[in-house]
């Protein structure tokens, strides 16, 4: 870890020990700080202060207007997200260096969870169900079952949003409660908070679902990409404040249309592929670089390179976008598009 990666976790540690210290209301929708799990160390997911070697948590979060804005989200290392039926997008949340006591809306479990996650070792996965057949296949995966169904006490309905879009998860508790959680292991990611350079200039990008966007501006005054959600700008229901990522990844993905699972209304349920290898868009520092992402067995990291090296990460939450090669992004200005080829 280098000397100034250091420096920049311990100011991080004040962030948040001043945060934690805020005023605010005492109703009940009001969500507490972050729980006292939070790990000692710089976590292998993000390179921020606490994780090393601490329990990975795996949330499964509703990605719909009615979700909105979503419960803890802003607390997590590392967010996916990843198409589910009809064309909506839904988020699967990597929390590893602190674990929120409010996170939400946690949403059902899809096929495509299961191996974007065994590249983390045994996660705790926290989700509120999934279709009968489909419950075998969590059973044989490398998971901790913390599903609503099994830890109800640790989940709650929130009285602000409406069913199914108001259950929250006490992620510190129900960790805590489990056994079997494997630690953050290295994934050969590198952290630097030593600014990028030559990439190509981006103010912004947008990527298209059909039934769903999510995009950013880059923000030089926080050093960070603003997150939006629909085109609309994303919050934290916790904070109150925007949602903020330090590096975006648009990764291009071969998806099978048909996973042999569907919805209620008979909408298949979409399969990506992110065990292989193919092209990728990281941004961070308001730039982006053209990449190759590669992950050979489901039980590998996935690595990104720019030319011949490993990319270096700003320290922080990163987004990773899997969307088909077909799907549009664009980016602002449009200089030097990449194809997902």
């Amino acid at each position: 870890m280098t000397k100034t990666l250091k420096l920049i976790a311990l100011a991080s540690v004040a962030t948040f020990a001043l945060s934690a210290c805020g005023s605010s209301t005492t109703t009940e929708t009001a969500a507490p700080e972050v729980s006292e799990t939070a790990q000692v160390g710089f976590s292998p997911i993000s390179g921020l202060p606490g994780g090393s070697g601490g329990p990975i948590a795996v949330v499964k979060i509703d990605n719909v207007n009615p979700a909105r804005p979503q419960w803890g989200l802003s607390a997590a290392d590392m967010v996916f997200v990843e198409e589910v039926e009809a064309g909506l997008t839904r988020i699967a949340a990597v929390y590893n260096s602190t674990l929120p006591n409010k996170v939400g809306p946690v949403r059902s479990a899809r096929i495509s969870d299961l191996e974007i996650m065994e590249q983390f070792g045994t996660p705790a996965f926290a989700f509120s169900g999934a279709q009968s057949k489909f419950l075998p296949l969590i059973d044989q995966a490398n998971l901790i079952n913390a599903s609503h169904g099994l830890n109800g006490k640790f989940y709650t309905r929130q009285t602000d949003k409406n069913a199914p879009h108001n259950l929250t998860v006490d992620l510190g508790g129900i960790v805590a409660s489990l056994t079997g959680i494997s630690g953050a292991k290295d994934m050969g990611w590198t952290f630097s908070d030593i600014a990028a350079t030559g990439g190509t200039s981006t103010n912004s990008f947008s990527a298209k679902w059909p039934a769903s966007r999510v995009g950013a501006e880059w923000d030089g005054t926080n050093n960070a990409w603003v997150i939006a959600l629909d085109g609309e700008p994303a919050s934290d229901a916790v904070t109150n404040q925007p949602l903020f990522a330090k590096n975006i990844i648009v990764q291009y993905v071969d998806q099978l249309a048909d996973s042999g699972f569907q919805d209620k209304n008979g909408n298949k349920t979409p399969l990506i592929q992110t065990v292989g290898s193919g092209t990728a868009v990281i941004m961070r520092d308001g730039q982006r670089f053209e990449a190759t992402w590669s992950r050979p067995m489901a039980a590998n990291p996935t690595t990104y390179t720019v030319g011949a090296t490993n990319y270096v990460f700003a320290p922080g939450q990163t987004w990773v976008l899997f969307i088909p090669k077909t799907y549009p992004v664009t980016f602002d200005p449009e200089t030097s598009p990449t194809p997902g080829s």
